[in-house]
């Protein structure tokens, strides 16, 4: 009987033996297995709610944790080591703080790969400006210049209620019915507009027949004028050439009788002497 137990403790033991050396078999082989390489980030910004142990991700994939946290020259130096077999760290690849902002746990977002070139262990991985923190930067600046714009909207609320008074709402109606008034009349204006639209076009189209017209009695009145002068031409340059030759035999009778008037008398013909000298 005491036989049976022991062999029956033993067995347990041995098993219990066996499983705990399987255990710490599979633990160092997934802790060798998982080779972690390490890389460094330095933050100017607050990293208030980051501990030892944050999460990691490059674009939203887990792929390590914050190793170390140190405060060096103003800024914080945070060492990071990940599974270089999820995700290839490169320089073109930037860092930020992602920030709960319930219970403000921080951890570290990766974010940028493409042809850039892979990143040595070791080596500085290069952060992004988080834009929370930005703001929490500028609003200090932001305050006064927030009070100056409310100050401008208060004004400007007061001057439209002093414009909404009861004499200005009495001169807005006034406007508002003449407008109405006038926007009742319009109708009637264009009407009318379009009628001596219509009679300027028909007042300009007989204005375009009459003065065709007009042109035409021109042109058939000068073509009968240059007739008339090329008939009137001939027989009046003939009889100017008959007077011409009528008032030179005029002149050569005065002159004859004028030096030689026996000639006249006796039928002797004299010549004529020269103009200008005496017989």
């Amino acid at each position: 009987m005491h036989g049976g137990r022991r062999f029956r403790l033993g067995l347990l033991a041995l098993v219990a033996g066996v499983a705990f050396f399987g255990l710490l078999a599979f633990v160092l082989q997934g802790a060798l297995g998982n080779a972690r390489v390490s890389y460094f980030i330095v933050f100017e910004e607050n990293v208030k709610g980051m501990v030892i142990g944050s999460k990691v991700n490059f674009q939203g994939v887990p792929i390590g944790m914050v190793q170390d946290i140190r405060f060096q020259g103003g800024k914080t130096l945070v060492e990071v080591t990940v599974d270089p077999r999820r995700a290839d760290i490169q320089d073109v690849t930037l860092a930020r703080l992602d920030r709960l902002l319930v219970t403000g746990q921080v951890t570290v977002e990766l974010e940028g790969w493409g042809e850039g070139r892979s990143l040595v262990p070791g080596e500085y991985i290069q952060t992004k400006t988080d834009p929370i923190n930005q703001l929490t930067k500028t609003l200090p600046e932001l305050v006064p210049q927030i009070g100056s714009v409310l100050e401008r909207i208060d004004s400007m609320l007061n001057q439209c209620n002093a414009f909404l008074d009861e004499d200005n709402r009495g001169h807005v109606a006034a406007i508002l019915k003449s407008t109405d008034a006038t926007l009742a009349a319009l109708p009637a204006a264009i009407e009318q507009g379009r009628s001596l639209m219509s009679r300027a076009d028909a007042v300009l189209t007989e204005l375009e027949a009459t003065s065709f017209a007009i042109r035409t009695e021109v042109t058939a009145v000068g073509g009968e004028s240059r007739a008339m002068i090329a008939a009137v031409r001939a027989p009046l340059q003939s009889a100017i050439a008959n007077a011409r030759g009528s008032l030179d035999e005029l002149r050569g009778f005065m002159r004859q009788l004028r030096l030689a008037p026996d000639s006249l008398l006796f039928g002797v013909n004299r010549p004529a002497a020269p103009a200008g000298s005496e017989r």
